[in-house]
This record gives C-alpha cells, structure tokens and sequence, in this order.
C-alpha cells in the first residue's frame, strides 16, 4: 500500500531501511468515494495526502463568496 509513496519520496531524498519504516509508522491509507470530500470549509487539515490512484479536484472559496 506504501510502495508508491515511498518510491516517490525515494526519487526525491532517499531513505536507509531503517528511515523507511519509521515513515510507514506515519502512514495511514484512505480511500475516499466519488465524490467524497478530503476537506471541507471549517475543517483543519492535520496531515498530508498523497494521491495513489484517481484524481482530486481543489478549490478556494473567498470571503465574498466567488
């Protein structure tokens, strides 16, 4: 399940094994339906995603309302 993160992170700034899972400790999957919010207005976000699979869409709302 971590093997695509890992490998991408690994191209950035490569990791010894034990760094490697230390990081996975971190890990945790999640899958999200059609549809399905990662975040919403409100929320505080307190972690980072890493897409593996499909597409997210981002948008900002300002305080006017556009």
């Amino acid at each position: 399940m971590y093997d695509l993160f890992l490998q991408n992170f690994n191209e950035k700034a490569p990791l010894s094994a034990p760094d490697t899972e230390v990081i996975k400790t971190y890990l945790t999957p999640k899958k999200l339906r059609k549809k399905q919010y990662l975040l919403q207005e409100g929320d505080v976000c307190k972690y980072i995603a890493f897409v593996t699979k499909g597409a997210l869409r981002s948008y900002t709302v300002e305080e006017n309302g556009t």
